[in-house]
């Protein structure tokens, strides 16, 4: 499937700082809105300032650090926010932007406005504690943490990241109970595992550091950072033999795709639109037939972002041209890993499962693809064909009804049905689909006549079935199509010696 990406907007003449001045101004927020009676105190520099500091102009940003398409992406939430400063789910979805390209400060202004303005939403006080460490803040992170927490404690991720803060603040004492409590809570959080087996390496407490790395290992098996950590345990006790085979699983795991056991910071990343200009400039190609030249751009878009499930999609189709399957297949996983319900990518993969005869995942591929979109016409058309073909007749053409439901002109459509209706004999109804196929001239439009010409020659009416053939005929031979000129030709003589 090709997708076309959007042209980029006109840079907007406001600067960011602008923007967020306006968005925050002096006495806004109201803090003891979030903060109970009996809560303790922020520290102090957890207050927001009295006014927002002039950082830099949304121009500056834009100019040369990102690509087109990423520059698009801001902007078009910059002048969201800018004409909704009273929503918070517009201002704090512009701070994810801005948190997904590393510009914290901006990020961490956007989500004390929206804090501000939904001061009982876990979100922003979470993403905003998670901003201040980030920027060096801990004693700020830990608060707001903690502060989230008590708005859902049932976000156990944030558990884990709370655990994580004080450990980075120097408080091992807590954030060892942090972590058990989080284990406690949610054995299965392999995160909480990895955590606590810092926390117990870094106070020299090496067996039971151990045993909570291997724990973690144990959950997911492909725990990069987990394998390091133990083998690096097993070296400082003196194992060899376990340290190289830890550290030999790092180096394999560490290309893998990692476990994420936090969805709200699954969400900031999956607005990562890096690699969307390699991914226009190759569906610019695949356009063009240039398949090699595009399949490099939408590897290119893959590699700043390996979850433009968009470029997985397109690479299905542009490996089975180029019969690759292997690689072809290997796309088609991602993109299913990625976006279960993406239709697209259970379609490519069916069309490439067809054309090497693999009829029956083929038809579990074009099912998946109807299951997560049910309108989607041509993966109707193409389950409608195999159904046909195996001889589920009555199955094949309910396929191809709802096809044209939803695209009343698609002509596959309306030719596969019209054949499949005249074998079942219901010759009116097969001359009508077929007529709706000969309404465009192109390459295709002498075999559609062909078929119609059959229609009414099975239904007795010769004198329709040598005009179609004829004009059929005549449209093969103004395109050069000699092979079905020839082919025509003794079909007409046939039909004119016909009684």
């Amino acid at each position: 499937m090709d997708f076309e990406h959007a042209s980029c907007k006109h840079i907007h003449g406001q600067s960011l700082a602008n923007l967020l001045a306006y968005l925050v101004p002096a006495g806004l927020f109201v803090v003891t809105l979030l903060i109970s009676a009996r809560a303790a105190q922020p520290p102090a520099s957890a207050l927001p300032p009295a006014n927002s500091p002039d950082l830099i102009s949304l121009k500056g940003i834009l100019q040369e650090e990102f690509e087109p398409a990423v520059g698009a992406q801001i902007r078009s939430a910059y002048e969201e926010a800018l004409h909704s400063p009273g929503e918070a789910e517009v201002v704090g979805r512009l701070g994810m932007i801005l948190q997904c390209y590393g510009k914290y400060e901006l990020a961490e202004i956007c989500y004390r406005r929206a804090w501000s303005l939904a001061p009982h939403t876990f979100r922003w006080r979470y993403y905003l504690g998670n901003i201040e460490a980030w920027l060096g803040r801990n004693q700020e992170g830990v608060y707001h943490v903690r502060e989230a927490l008590k708005i859902d404690e049932r976000y156990f991720p944030a558990r884990v990241r709370l655990g994580q803060l004080l450990f980075e603040s120097g408080d091992t004492q807590q954030s060892v109970k942090v972590f058990e409590e989080s284990i406690r809570r949610n054995p299965r959080m392999a995160a909480a595992h990895f955590g606590l087996g810092r926390v117990l390496a870094a106070r020299g407490e090496w067996p039971a550091a151990m045993a909570s790395y291997r724990r973690a290992c144990e959950i997911f098996r492909n725990y990069a950072a987990a394998h390091y950590a133990l083998g690096l345990a097993y070296r400082k006790n003196g194992d060899a033999v376990q340290a190289r085979e830890q550290l030999e699983l790092y180096a394999r795991f560490k290309e893998t795709p990692q476990p994420s056991e936090d969805p709200l910071m699954d969400e900031v990343k999956s607005l990562y639109a890096g690699g969307l200009s390699h991914f226009a400039k190759g569906s610019s190609l695949a356009r063009e037939g240039k398949t090699r030249e595009a399949t490099a751009e939408f590897e290119s878009a893959l590699q700043v972002n390996p979850h433009l499930i968009m470029a997985h999609v397109n690479l299905i189709a542009m490996y089975g041209e180029q019969d690759q399957m292997d690689k072809a297949e290997r796309h088609f996983r991602e993109a299913s890993k990625l976006d279960p319900g993406w239709a697209e990518g259970y379609y490519n993969w069916g069309l490439l499962l067809m054309r090497r005869q693999r009829r029956t995942e083929a038809d579990e591929a074009f099912r998946k693809a109807i299951a997560a979109n049910p309108h989607y016409a041509d993966a109707h058309v193409e389950l409608g064909q195999l159904l046909d073909e195996a001889g589920r007749v009555t199955e094949a053409q309910q396929h191809f009804r709802l096809a044209l439901q939803d695209v009343p002109a698609n002509r596959q459509a309306h030719y596969l049905l019209g054949r499949s209706l005249i074998r079942a004999g219901q010759f009116r109804e097969a001359i009508a689909q077929l007529q709706e196929t000969i309404r465009v001239e192109d390459d295709s439009t002498p075999i559609c006549m062909q078929a119609l010409a059959a229609a009414y020659q099975r239904s007795g009416d010769m004198e329709n079935a040598v005009h179609y053939t004829s004009e059929a005929r005549q449209r093969a031979l103004s395109r050069n199509m000699t092979a079905l000129a020839d082919e025509l030709r003794q079909e007409l003589a046939r039909l004119s010696s016909a009684p």
